[in-house]
């Protein structure tokens, strides 16, 4: 069992480098074809199926035949979220019986297969982004503006979502988005492995958890991991260090996203605590596999999606064990997380259609106000409303939310810059270096200063 379970994650992995949102007890899927017109719930592929690269899930459409209005949907959701996403199309559909969705979720390749769609004209009616691609893709033509008298038409008011998500969902002043989510990084733990080392309560400081971290590691048990380690130049381990350098004061870019920020004296402090956190806590880099299921990682950073794997007892044994504390911090009074969220995007059309857009901005007030289904693929609501019905409900899982949703007041959100989709790997391929003692602290981002000024400086 344990072995497949190594290959399993080693496909999420995969998947996150290709931008599939999967989990890692999800299985890679078959490969799309086109079912017919259901309201039924897909089920998640088998996991026997496998292959060397993932694929999206089937295209399902739901909705009458007869719908006066046919949108077409497009995410980079897979396994848990792209089955609950797809659920909560159902029942959109089965709503709104005048609009049919043609769904695609867990797209492979999303970022440039939107690209080339919007060039080609076949583009989808409305897409599921991160906030991270507003600015790429509005700089290249992919994305319309939403002006503010459809909003209004159709009763999407920026108060009604956090502040901050909100600010996110717009570009050099325009709105291109509408929030469905916030995510950021806690801290999980085990509650065992602290205990048998004489500690009561997780980490609330950075320089507790180096002293939680050093204790725990002995012989097969890591006392820390990421699950970017081992990864190189992928955006995830941007990600992770963006909100520990925020936490000294570093900023990614300077104030107009014309040149780097971060390698300055506090950016080094910063990164040379991730790597004092590595070689203490896992000197080898072992990939965590299966081993933080099994009870063998005392702490790691990770988001709210993992709820529905690690306090699932059906899928880890150590799920009673498996504790979440908000990230510790390196200045209790300037405390920040790295934060992201999926937002819905009206892709530019060839031939815009006036029914289908606004079919498209009923179908994304719909699903906000809605989003509390959402929540428990594990994601917090962007929608004040939907987002205090979940924090307070009786289930387990959407309890668990309540650490991440405690971190909105200092989430630390990247900036909405049109390179930043180039800029993060060569920030994550620098700092991964020093991490694993390939080069020094200093040289690692001396080298990501250089490489991402060279990107910013192109026109």
């Amino acid at each position: 069992m344990w072995p497949e379970l190594r290959s399993v994650r080693r496909r999420c992995q995969t998947d996150r480098a290709t931008g599939v949102h999967r989990r890692p007890d999800a299985a890679p899927g078959a490969a799309p074809t086109t079912a017919p017109a259901a309201a039924a719930k897909p089920t998640e592929p088998p996991a026997s199926i496998a292959g060397p690269t993932p694929a999206p899930y089937p295209v399902a459409n739901f909705g009458s035949n007869s719908a006066k209005v046919k949108i077409r949907y497009w995410t980079i959701l897979g396994s848990v979220d792209g089955i609950i996403m797809n659920d909560l199309v159902r029942k959109f559909a089965e709503a709104n019986p005048d609009i049919g969705v043609e769904s695609l979720q867990g797209v492979t390749d999303f970022v440039p297969k939107m690209e080339a769609a919007a060039i080609g004209g076949s583009a989808p009616d409305v897409a599921i982004v991160r906030h991270i691609y507003i600015g790429p893709f509005a700089s290249k033509g992919v994305l319309s503006e939403l002006s503010q008298a459809e909003l209004d038409q159709v009763g999407i008011k920026a108060d009604d979502f956090d502040s901050t998500v909100w600010k996110f969902s717009q570009y050099q002043g325009k709105q291109y988005t509408v929030p469905l989510d916030i995510h950021a990084h806690a801290m999980l733990y085990n509650k065992a492995l602290l205990s048998s080392a004489g500690y009561s309560k997780p980490p609330a400081t950075v320089e507790e958890w180096l002293e939680i971290n050093t204790k725990v590691s002995k012989d097969d048990v890591l006392g820390y991991n990421t699950f970017a380690i081992g990864a190189g130049a992928q955006e995830f381990m941007t990600w992770y260090w963006y909100g520990i350098v925020r936490q000294w004061g570093v900023e990614m870019l300077n104030a107009d996203a014309t040149k780097r920020a971060f390698n300055t004296p506090e950016g080094v402090a910063a990164v040379t605590w991730m790597r004092d956190m590595q070689q203490k806590g896992n000197p080898k880099a072992v990939p965590a596999g299966d081993l933080q299921r099994t009870g063998k990682v005392a702490t790691w950073p990770d988001g709210p999606w993992i709820s529905t794997l690690y306090f699932d007892k059906t899928k880890a044994a150590t799920a009673d064990d498996i504790d979440v504390a908000a990230l510790p911090q390196h200045d209790p009074n300037k405390k920040a997380t790295w934060a992201q969220s999926h937002q819905f995007a009206l892709p530019k059309q060839r031939n815009p259609d006036a029914d289908k857009r606004e079919a498209v901005l009923k179908f994304v007030k719909w699903m906000g106000e809605h989003s509390v289904d959402w929540a428990k693929a594990g994601q917090v609501p962007a929608r004040n409303s939907a987002r205090q019905e979940a924090l307070t409900a009786d289930d387990p899982y959407l309890k668990k939310l309540q650490t991440w949703a405690s971190e909105l007041p200092y989430a630390a959100f990247m900036p909405t810059s049109p390179k930043l989709l180039e800029v993060m790997p060569r920030i994550a391929a620098n700092v991964e270096g020093a991490l694993l003692n390939q080069w020094t602290v200093q040289e690692g981002l001396k080298k990501a200063e250089d490489e991402v000024n060279g990107i910013l400086a192109q026109s």
